[in-house]
């Protein structure tokens, strides 16, 4: 792991962190350079829920859908961590990954948040979830629904979120 210094950290366990995946129908492109110059952070999230669908249906399992809910959770935390200049499951206020998805409005029956923090493609992103166990139970794990965001701190470095759920039952 060269010069990126590529930092994860993931959340599975009950209850889980949550967010939904469901941007557009763009084909993933992993070798696209992902640089802040060359994308806005709309398309690399956009990279990110397409890429977490292909990971999916690659292990026969549904698609996920963005929740607009789980995507404000995920927005504010990844603001939160970028103006902290600290990546963490914990926010500025104290709270964890399921206080931000309810203050949100967004009830669950699980929930699950991945986050990481660098400048990289959205295939090394994954990857290097992917080979993580706990990121890559929540990536696999039996979730409908997805938010990603990327926030950019003042040094240029991207802090990333990613909140699974699936909702509750009416």
């Amino acid at each position: 792991m060269a010069a990126c210094a590529l930092s994860l950290a993931g959340c599975a366990d009950a209850p889980p962190w949550l967010i939904y995946p469901g941007w557009g129908t763009r084909a993933f492109a992993a070798q696209a350079a992902d640089s802040a110059k060359d994308v806005d952070a709309t398309e690399l999230c956009e990279r990110v829920v397409i890429a977490h669908n292909q990971i999916r249906a690659d292990a026969k399992l549904p698609k996920l859908v963005v929740s607009p809910r789980l995507q404000a959770a995920a927005l504010a935390h990844a603001r939160d961590m970028a103006t902290r200049s600290k990546m963490t499951h914990k926010g500025s206020d104290g709270s964890n990954p399921a206080d931000r998805i309810v203050a949100q409005g967004y009830k669950y029956r699980r929930a699950g948040e991945n986050v990481a923090v660098g400048t990289f493609t959205t295939e090394r992103l994954m990857r290097g979830w992917m080979d993580s166990p706990h990121h890559k139970k929540n990536i696999l794990g039996s979730f409908s629904q997805i938010g990603v965001a990327c926030a950019i701190a003042s040094d240029g470095k991207r802090y990333w979120c990613v909140t699974f759920g699936l909702p509750a039952r009416s």
